[in-house]
């Protein structure tokens, strides 16, 4: 009978420790909940935020995105966040949305994604962060004042009327997006060295930066805007034209005091914005094409292409990473005598979060002599053409009515 009692409570003593370690499901939230740890948490599914509710000292697997409603505050004080997206979905799926103004406070927290995950944030409103150390993760600022001290991430835009006052920052980019008719001048940020500066950013934003270190800068351009940018230490310029005309869209240290390099050239395009460069490094360029758009690029390094609507794109001797390469729906992507796809820079270069071609709606694609270093996904009622690849892709994958055809036995069939 002891023996019996002393054999119950071991295998008491040993469950015990394994219920407690299994993730437990976290509680409805509302407003003044308080959910506190120790211990790990699953939430499958949309995690909605309204009132105040406040999450400490735990791990929170998340399966879902974080959607917070206008005027609510949500307060993460040593919350470690896992951030899961469903198989094949697109980035962000598994973020968090600010429906309206909302407060957001983050202390002595990290975050980071399982598998392909890629969390973004859209946040409007108040933002407070207090060592908030991330990875593979974005915060997109629209008519939010923050206050950020020793945040890592990945890529940190500040537009729309934002105001950031930011200590002791690290991230891969900081980005910003112009207003329809801005004309910004902006002029020495360095790279992968500490700097300190005030700068009056796109949409009407602006930051007060002190020890900041970045690894590129990124500007997107809207409308007629017009940006000059002199003495940038590495960048990354993209554009949303919906114009005709031809572009080169070159790389490197371009422009100088005495011969500013304009783009798009004159008379080239009927392109309405315009960049203008001086002692800029240029990495790559980023196009997302839309209406009626007919744009032909040579000799030009892309680095994010996407088109949408009847757009028609055209590229020659050039080369695309393929980093977001996406063709939607009657749009028309013809690519000659190019390289297309970079998985063999993702280990040296952290901006590079994939590579990969991916067809949806009724677009086309048309590629010939290319060498692919990614691979292709084609959906719904796509139709794509390899030709004469110098490197056939590294994978081809058909879902729906789509239709991939190669000169290639072995490219067509994998």
């Amino acid at each position: 009978m002891h023996m019996r009692l002393l054999a119950l409570l071991i295998l008491v003593i040993e469950i015990l420790p394994l219920a407690f370690a299994a993730d437990r499901t976290l509680p409805a939230l509302r407003d003044g909940s308080v959910i506190e740890g120790p211990g790990q948490f699953r939430h499958d599914g949309e995690l909605k935020i309204t009132g105040h509710v406040s999450l400490r000292h735990l791990t929170l697997d998340l399966h879902g995105p974080i959607t917070v409603e206008a005027g609510a505050a949500l307060d993460l004080n040593e919350v470690h966040l896992l951030v899961s997206d469903p198989p094949g979905a697109a980035n962000g799926v598994s973020g968090l949305h600010c429906l309206g103004p909302a407060h957001i406070r983050i202390q002595d927290s990290t975050m980071e994604p399982v598998g392909s995950g890629h969390p973004m944030w859209g946040l409007k409103g108040d933002l407070e962060v207090s060592n908030f150390q991330t990875k593979n993760a974005e915060f997109h600022l629209d008519h939010v004042n923050a206050r950020l001290d020793r945040l890592k991430i990945f890529e940190l835009e500040i537009s729309r009327g934002s105001q950031v006052v930011g200590n002791h920052l690290k991230l891969v980019f900081l980005s910003t997006h112009s207003g329809d008719d801005d004309h910004l001048q902006i002029a020495d940020i360095p790279t992968e060295q500490s700097f300190s500066k005030t700068l009056s950013l796109g949409s009407g934003a602006k930051a007060e930066l002190k020890d900041v270190e970045i690894q590129l800068f990124l500007i997107y351009v809207h409308g007629h805007s017009d940006v000059s940018l002199s003495r940038m230490g590495r960048v990354q310029l993209a554009m949303f034209p919906q114009c005709r005309g031809t572009m080169h869209l070159p790389n490197g240290q371009l422009g100088s005091d005495a011969t500013p390099i304009e783009i798009p050239a004159g008379g080239a395009s009927d392109c309405p914005f315009r960049f203008t460069l001086n002692h800029v490094n240029v990495d790559t360029w980023d196009v997302y094409a839309s209406g009626k758009a007919d744009l032909t690029f040579d000799r030009s390094r892309i680095d994010e292409l996407v088109l949408n609507e009847d757009a028609k794109i055209t590229v020659r001797n050039s080369e695309l990473f393929a980093d977001w390469l996406g063709v939607a729906g009657n749009a028309q992507l013809v690519v000659s005598d190019s390289t297309v796809g970079a998985l063999r820079l993702a280990k040296e270069r952290p901006d590079l979060a994939t590579s990969q071609i991916r067809f949806s709606g009724h677009s086309r694609g048309v590629f010939s002599k290319v060498r692919f270093d990614c691979g292709i996904v084609a959906g719904d009622g796509t139709t794509v053409d390899i030709d004469h690849a110098v490197v056939p892709p590294k994978y081809i994958r058909r879902t729906g009515n789509a239709v991939v055809r190669s000169d290639k036995k072995e490219s067509e069939n994998r």
